[in-house]
């Protein structure tokens, strides 16, 4: 499922395709603005976002054999809740 399944769902419960995507677009910019934020984002039975630094690494180009160092990044761990997958 991807952003364009989320807004046709949502579509057949708000009727109006242009009032869904913007619905869909702003929880999206809210998680991304809470994480930027806060470092974390919990939504109550369904999982949280959460910034994790991924350290910086040495690997290999496999064309060349040479060594390349990977800086650290900040990365988005997503967690679910146990109750995501419960009927």
């Amino acid at each position: 499922m991807n952003k364009d399944d989320v807004i046709r769902h949502l579509t057949r419960k708000v009727i109006d395709k242009k009032l869904a995507k913007t619905a869909v677009d702003s929880v999206f910019d809210i998680i991304k603005h809470g994480l930027k934020r806060d470092g974390k984002v919990v939504i109550s039975n369904f999982g949280s976002f959460q910034l994790k630094t991924a350290r910086p690494v040495t690997r290999h180009n496999p064309k060349t054999r040479e060594k390349v160092q990977v800086p650290a990044k900040q990365k988005v761990r997503f967690k679910p809740s146990e109750n995501i997958l419960k009927k």
